[in-house]
């Protein structure tokens, strides 16, 4: 019976979680009211807190369960990267246009992502401070990290650019894209996640990356395969 009791206590946390990502998503941080989220999810407020604490640490939890995987991509994709791989600026151009081919699929298979986040920055009022803190600062410090390698033995070849700043807006051209959704020559909004599209769109995020960086950037080799149906 114990163990039946906790398990049920794990999947009703889950399933707050769930609603909560979802519409913290939609409708930001203080767009969202607690009435809302418990009706959401069928319960009592005095419930949803019970399993998740106040708003502000839901909120949290939100982006934590998110950064999960993301923090595994990256992961995976900068901590056994060789001297030599650094050294090589066309291997390392190939480390970069893998992880970059990672992070799209992650954000096609997770749209909440660009969209919790795109709110946030958005916001007017202030949102709790610590989820840029704990979730965001130490992701972009492990592809920070790597860039700086690069940078200290000249595979990064532009002299004097600001890599924070090309990490930042890597971000928003990512988040922005699938956030927003790209428009035709008609003005219509299309499908982001169109195989087609994706394919597109990661050639357009490796020529950034390189040209910015000073890194080899052959398009015609460049094959970015689309991995991920389309979602709408």
């Amino acid at each position: 019976m114990e163990a039946a009791s906790h398990e049920t206590i794990g999947s009703t946390a889950e399933r707050i979680l769930t609603v909560a990502t979802t519409l913290f998503a939609e409708h930001g941080y203080h767009g969202l009211s607690m009435r809302v989220l418990a009706a959401a999810v069928g319960l009592n407020v005095a419930t949803i807190h019970y399993h998740t604490g106040s708003k502000q640490e839901l909120y949290q939890a939100v982006f934590r369960h998110l950064a999960e995987r993301e923090r595994a991509i990256i992961a995976a994709h900068t901590q056994h990267v060789t001297d030599d791989d650094i050294a090589d600026p066309v291997a390392f151009r190939r480390r970069l246009t893998s992880l970059i081919d990672a992070l799209v699929d992650l954000t096609i298979e997770q749209p909440e992502i660009p969209r919790l986040w795109l709110r946030r920055w958005l916001e007017r009022e202030e949102s709790p401070a610590a989820v840029e803190a704990e979730v965001s600062l130490p992701l972009y410090d492990m592809a920070l990290n790597l860039l700086q390698q690069a940078q200290a033995v000249g595979t990064i070849s532009v002299k004097g650019i600001d890599l924070q700043l090309i990490l930042t807006g890597f971000v928003w051209i990512l988040y922005g894209y699938f956030a927003g959704s790209p428009l035709d020559a008609a003005g219509k909004r299309v499908d982001p996640t169109a195989p087609e599209r994706v394919v597109a769109f990661k050639r357009f995020l490796h020529a950034y990356a390189a040209r910015m960086l000073g890194l080899p950037d052959d398009l015609a080799t460049d094959q970015a395969p689309c991995t991920r149906p389309s979602r709408r």
